[in-house]
């Protein structure tokens, strides 16, 4: 018999498991499962697989190559998921772009990661329209409709006439996957770098760590464009499930397709559990909603009250709770069994990953004390696109990786996020970022200073708040701002409420000091999180 350690390694050349062999695999193994279903629409992985190939030749057809950047500005959609994995069939990098952004903030996405082209929708094609002056590179606009003016392309026309064939790419692990935005201290939002072999084992450690299986059915709820939903989208490519996308947030659709599409898995961030569970009970006891076996909650604490009506409601399901950011993946998970017994905590490491704490001088801190938040593991990203300094600021020794996030651990080794080193904002379980509000603010007439930060809010974790200094003889009014933001930022980023003061605490290098303007809102306590 042949001694088995002297045999050759037999997969030379440039196989390497990814996210589309696994596609490959799924698509032999259950070709008449539906692999994407959006209200009355639903695609086979047989149909979804032909329907990429046409999708994918035709934007190679464009004169797309490996490595060029295709923005995807779309809402909850089919399409949306087709265009990721056509995606993998001819190595274009996609860049989600948010849904709710305005004029401003998708040129800047589209220029910074230097878009070729962009998918969008009818809906938001004018916003696209008014920006391509402003963004020399987007060479193609493909618009999900059937007639589309002169110059811009449909996309059922160039999925319709192209080529059902096997585009033969492979993509390789050190190929670049997505560029993923997210914002900094400067207020300039930065492309993280994910790459193929990082994505793919995302996806690996959302079905270990959840229990993900072939054949599960996966509910969209939260926007298809972040980071979160991009990685539970991975892990049903890699198992071979079912997605089923909700158009939009409706709590009572929700529980009738979850019903309907006897859905097993699902991630919503709390403001939306909070909906859901307040729903009134003929409404929350019309539904079968035994077949959910896996609830994720993350973006923001959930309080226990909330986690006390979601066992209620959801009798067969786990609760856990995750935290990640659009860098790092999926860091940590606090199961179910931990619920109600571990408060504001974020768990344990996820599946083949460290977590470790150091202090600002990169020297590991003791159990128990408060230390920068750092992750190791092959989930992680690459750094920042078109940004060194970046970059060098978010890892430790080119292998410990951060978002700045301080943190500390238990005597059991459970994890508790209880600050944050930059000021971000979470609201409703999204990231918002002052600095970039703040900078909107101090473009309004009679506005002479202005802070923004997130204050305790019941219903969305954090609140935007405004404060701000106004010049002399003006009529800026709490309404006037608020309406000035609606104009210029997404909705998610326009301040709930404004307070006007004599002037703003800041060091003697101009630096705001947030801390003591949260302290007014938040007391003393520490956990400035909700």
């Amino acid at each position: 018999m042949e001694n088995p350690v002297s045999l050759q390694y037999r997969h030379k050349g440039s196989y390497s498991n990814n996210i589309l062999s696994s596609i490959r695999m799924n698509v032999a193994k259950n070709p008449d499962l539906p692999a994407f279903i959006c209200e009355d629409t639903s695609l086979t992985w047989s149909e979804m697989w032909q329907k990429t190939n046409r999708l994918a030749n035709g934007l190679s057809g464009l004169g797309l190559k490996p490595g060029d950047r295709l923005a995807i500005f779309l809402k909850n959609c089919i399409e949306f998921s087709e265009t990721c994995v056509a995606g993998y069939k001819t190595g274009l990098i996609r860049s989600p772009v948010s849904s709710n952004f305005k004029s401003d903030e998708l040129a800047y996405q589209l220029n910074d990661c230097g878009a070729a082209a962009i998918v969008t929708s009818p809906d938001l094609f004018l916003i696209v329209k008014d920006v391509q002056l402003r963004v020399p590179g987007l060479k193609h606009v493909i618009v999900t409709c059937d007639n589309t003016p002169e110059g811009v392309i449909s996309y059922s026309a160039l999925v319709q006439h192209s080529s059902p064939d096997d585009t033969g790419y492979a993509p390789a692990p050190e190929d670049i996957d997505l560029i993923l935005y997210t914002s900094g201290t400067t207020g300039k939002p930065k492309g993280a770098i994910r790459g193929i072999m990082e994505d793919y084992h995302t996806g690996i450690t959302v079905c270990v760590d959840w229990k993900i299986r072939s054949g599960d059915a996966q509910l969209v709820a939260t926007p298809q464009y972040h980071a979160g939903a991009m990685a539970w989208f991975i892990a049903t490519l890699v198992s071979g499930g079912t997605l089923v996308i909700l158009p939009g947030f409706d709590p009572v659709k929700l529980l009738a397709t979850i019903e309907k599409n006897k859905v097993n898995w699902l991630m919503m961030v709390p403001v939306m559990f909070d909906v859901v569970t307040s729903l009134p009970a003929e409404i929350l006891n019309k539904h079968d909603l035994s077949s959910l076996r896996t609830l994720i909650s993350g973006g923001a604490p959930l309080h226990t009250p909330t986690k006390l009506k979601i066992k209620e409601l959801f009798k067969n399901a786990e609760l856990n709770e995750f935290y990640g950011s659009t860098e790092l993946g999926v860091s940590s998970c606090l199961r179910d069994v931990d619920q109600l017994r571990k408060v504001r905590c974020v768990g344990k490491p996820c599946h083949d990953l460290e977590l470790k704490l150091f202090d600002q001088n990169g020297n590991e801190v003791k159990r128990g004390e408060n230390g920068i938040l750092y992750s190791r593991g092959l989930g992680g990203f690459r750094g920042y696109w078109n940004n060194e300094e970046a970059t060098r600021e978010a890892f430790l020794n080119d292998d410990w990786a951060t978002v700045g996030d301080i943190a500390r651990q238990d005597e059991e080794g459970y994890y508790y996020i209880v600050d944050r080193l930059k000021d971000m904002i979470i609201t409703g379980g999204v990231n918002v970022y002052p600095v970039e509000i703040e900078g909107v603010l101090l473009q309004m007439e009679g506005v002479r200073d202005a802070a923004v930060i997130g204050v305790p809010d019941k219903q969305w974790g954090e609140a935007i708040k405004a404060i701000i200094v106004k010049k002399t003889d003006t009529s800026v009014t709490e309404e006037s701002v608020i309406a000035y933001c609606r104009e210029k930022l997404a909705k998610y980023k326009v301040p709930k409420s404004v307070d006007f003061v004599d002037s703003i605490p800041r060091t003697l290098t101009g630096k705001i000091l947030k801390k003591d303007l949260r302290r007014v809102y938040w007391g003393e306590n520490d956990i400035q999180v909700s």
